[in-house]
């Protein structure tokens, strides 16, 4: 996995912050889960959005305990 950071890189696709838009949003979700597909149809449009910057997002979220997966749903947990 590249750094969080590169300089390089923009900021906006760092795995970081993609988590961050990811997490609120599926936590301003009414359910505090969202489908895949709708969290892709979502932010396809944004400019940071690739397959990529995703994909380290989700990977970001998981490793640090914020997401967990519950095919074809993202939950969002609750930081202890």
């Amino acid at each position: 996995m590249p750094s969080l950071f590169l300089k390089d890189e923009a900021v906006e696709k760092a795995p970081v912050i993609v988590g961050f838009e990811v997490i609120r949003y599926i936590r301003s979700s009414s359910e505090g889960r969202v489908s895949i597909f709708d969290l892709v149809d979502r932010f396809k449009r944004e400019k940071w959005f690739t397959f990529n910057s995703l994909m380290y997002g989700l990977t970001f979220l998981y490793a640090v305990g914020l997401l967990d997966f519950e095919e074809p749903y993202l939950v969002a947990l609750d930081a202890n």
